[in-house]
């Protein structure tokens, strides 16, 4: 039997279901009697199935009309399919006037009569994921605006779109940001080959080569860092300083959440600035989720209710995060992320208004547009080519490590694939502007060039900051320090002193101090927590970590030596004294 909906399409149940006064019912046949078993007081009907694609799983959501029995319509609703049968949504979606009957197997019923409304109701995926997608057999690039694909992100996420048809004057307008500088070269070319470096994230990923860092913008209150973020971001979406996605204000598993859903995108995590010792135990920790989340691509192991694994969901994008500090995260924190710094008057204001102008007007979402879609027509028509991009991608990126590798610059090992990733960021980007006929060959070779000369100069002063933050170098500095200001004392080895003063931590001679493992480790640990600092390392780790950075005597073989000081022997760790001094002297402690 069929009624009206408020779309005008009949509902239609097929028997034994019928509508009865306006009420859905249910023909029952027995060998006594035949009689309509009213199910509820009102017409429940499917009007869309919807597949939700999130880049793990795809699950389905169904869209429900209804209309009561005087005829008004209900309104439309959605739910998750698994939970169609249990009509717990019913309440809180329709009210108390919709009524089930009551029958072991009333809501049975109803849900099958639902499911054969199922005929008339739309069927479309909704993507709540964007980057790149194959879709039946060709790849897309998907965000939210997409005029054929449905992409739709929750809450702050809503500010991506895209925009497509970019003009020759669009591609020239970005073009000019190589020349109309928003802010000095080191700071403004990075930024640029890592918006660019982003959509090849997919194609990094499967040449095992994915970007594995965060750009990292600091700089005091006031000098537009945020803003410089925000204009970056314009490529992917409609950004502003004040409505940039993700912020330290959100949790650390609200933040990686997001991350996964923004594959293949730029996104901003921004303004970490604690104000007071107590956020910053929060966003430093905060901090080390998301450096570790982005250095090592590894999402959170999770369990469904029936305890099956769930599928990881690691970033699958890069991000921006901006700071007026960094955050006291360790050595392999600091290797995590690329650091560029903005000072006060770095950002020409004249310039920037009028790149947000045109940013604001959809030219820089337009160029993305037309960046990803040479890269699908060049790269990505066959399978071959595919596959050859893939191998180029990846070539390019042990090229470029290799060299930086073998430049003489000491460096923690995943400086070297920083400065690949960028450079791959930046290649690109000037090979899509001189295919677009915007920019000369001569002009490119020249800005690979330059590029290449001020990214080795900033991974330079990086490997000198990640270097800072070992642990041997900070407890170095500390003792010293304490040293210095007579909180830490240690005797001549061979002065034949007996008495041990206050704070007493070892001996020394021209070559050594002979430091007194337990307890020099307990006074700069305790110096850290006065000062707000992380010192988490153990004395036994530390032990070992100076050893391997050859800062201590391991002639014996061991470690710490047993050594006689006078009438007493003690077990010591002998630390070079001019290795120290280099530590504590140089141009970066």
């Amino acid at each position: 039997m069929a009624t009206e909906n408020k779309n005008n399409r009949p509902v239609l149940y097929p028997p034994p279901y019928k509508v009865k006064d306006g009420c859905l019912c249910q023909e029952v046949v027995t060998k006594q009697v035949k009689y309509d078993r009213k199910l509820c007081n009102f017409l429940p009907y499917l009007t869309a199935e919807i597949t939700l694609d999130d880049g793990a799983e795809e699950t389905k959501r169904l869209r429900l009309g209804g209309i009561r029995a005087d005829g008004t319509p209900l309104p439309e609703i959605e739910i998750a399919g698994s939970e169609l049968a249990s009509f717990n949504w019913l309440l809180e979606k329709w009210g108390v006037d919709c009524i089930l009957e009551i029958g072991g197997t009333v809501k049975d019923s109803i849900r099958y009569a639902i499911q054969q409304t199922a005929s008339g109701a739309e069927r479309r995926t909704v993507y709540a994921v964007t980057g790149w997608k194959k879709i039946d057999g060709a790849w897309h690039y998907l965000l939210p605006g997409d005029d054929l694909y449905d992409v739709q992100l929750p809450g702050k996420l809503k500010r991506y779109g895209k925009e497509t048809d970019a003009s020759t004057l669009d591609l020239a307008t970005v073009s000019m940001l190589t020349e109309m500088l928003v802010a000095p070269k080191e700071i403004l070319y990075p930024l640029l080959a890592y918006t660019f470096l982003t959509p090849l994230n997919e194609f990094l990923r499967r040449a095992s080569c994915e970007p594995k860092f965060v750009f990292f913008l600091q700089g005091r209150t006031g000098t537009r860092k945020s803003t410089l973020a925000a204009l970056f971001l314009s490529f992917f979406g409609s950004f502003t300083a004040s409505e940039l996605p993700l912020s330290f204000r959100d949790t650390a598993n609200s933040i990686t959440h997001h991350a996964f859903a923004l594959k293949d995108v730029l996104t901003c995590i921004d303004d970490f600035h604690p104000g007071s010792r107590q956020e910053e135990v929060k966003l430093t920790a905060t901090a080390q989720a998301i450096m570790r989340a982005y250095g090592d691509r590894t999402g959170r192991g999770r369990l469904r209710a029936d305890a099956t694994p769930m599928e990881s969901r690691p970033p699958q994008g890069n991000a921006i995060i901006t700071a007026e500090l960094p955050p006291d995260i360790g050595e392999s924190g600091t290797a995590r992320y690329f650091s560029v710094e903005v000072k006060d008057g770095d950002v020409d204001l004249h310039t920037l208004s009028l790149f947000q102008e045109r940013a604001a007007d959809g030219v820089f979402r337009r160029f993305l547009s037309a960046y990803t879609d040479w890269i699908r027509e060049r790269f990505l028509s066959s399978a071959e080519k595919e596959q050859e991009f893939i191998s180029s991608l990846q070539k390019d990126f042990t090229v470029y490590r290799d060299a930086f590798s073998g430049s003489g610059i000491r460096c923690h090992g995943r400086v070297p694939e920083m400065v690949a990733w960028l450079q791959l960021g930046w290649k690109m980007f000037l090979l899509f502007l001189q295919e677009k006929e915007m920019l000369e060959e001569k002009r490119v070779f020249f800005l690979q060039e330059e590029f290449r000369e001020l990214l080795y100069a900033l991974a330079k002063k990086q490997s000198i900051q990640i270097e800072r933050d070992k642990p041997t170098h900070i407890f170095i500095r500390k003792l010293y320090a304490l040293l210095e200001s007579g909180q830490a004392k240690v005797l001549n080895k061979d002065g034949g002193e007996s008495f041990e003063p206050t704070s007493f931590v070892g001996y020394e001679d021209e070559t050594f101090l002979y430091l007194n493992r337990e307890i020099a480790h307990r006074m700069v640990k305790r110096l850290c927590d006065e000062q707000g600092e992380s010192f988490p390392i153990s004395a036994r780790a530390l032990t070992k970590a100076l050893a391997e950075e050859e800062l201590i005597d391991v002639s014996g073989g061991m470690n710490t030596r047993a050594i006689r000081f006078g009438d007493k022997t003690r077990r010591v760790i002998c630390l070079y004294k001019n290795k120290a001094e280099l530590i504590v002297n140089s141009t970066y402690a």
